[in-house]
């Protein structure tokens, strides 16, 4: 018995192919809902660009926050209620300011604390913490 008849007796391998077409009419089917729906899922927000005033600019009232605790409102030294009183005449008025909180680095978080939450029951609406970093 010779080689080549033991090979023709041999099994041909079977070869697993995928059926590409198929495979591409259902993504395109599924390319052409997302064409159809993209569209109607999209809404327009139209957003304010910068560069054009609205005219009157609100006024910042600055407010430190010193390491020992003493506060200071546009470089004067205040008291706490003497700071309640300032807020919530500032907040009744006709164009309420800005109120930028600025802390020292190691001032402690308590007081920071204190003010954010005197300054929130004062009714100003916009409150601006400014951050500082410390060496290290």
């Amino acid at each position: 018995m010779s080689v080549r008849s033991l090979q023709s007796y041999a099994p041909t391998p079977v070869r697993a192919e995928i059926n590409v077409t198929s495979l591409i009419d259902v993504l395109l089917a599924l390319v052409l809902i997302l064409m159809v729906t993209a569209p109607l899922s999209m809404h327009r927000i139209p957003l304010p660009l910068g560069g054009h005033s609205t005219g009157d600019e609100p006024t910042i009232l600055g407010l430190s926050v010193k390491t020992t605790g003493e506060l200071y409102l546009n470089g004067t030294a205040v008291s706490r209620a003497q700071l309640s009183t300032a807020l919530e005449t500032a907040a009744n008025s006709a164009s309420p300011p800005i109120l930028e909180v600025r802390p020292e680095a190691s001032t402690r978080y308590d007081d920071v604390a204190a003010v954010l939450a005197l300054a929130k029951r004062s009714g100003l609406p916009a409150i601006r913490v400014e951050g500082t970093r410390t060496a290290d």
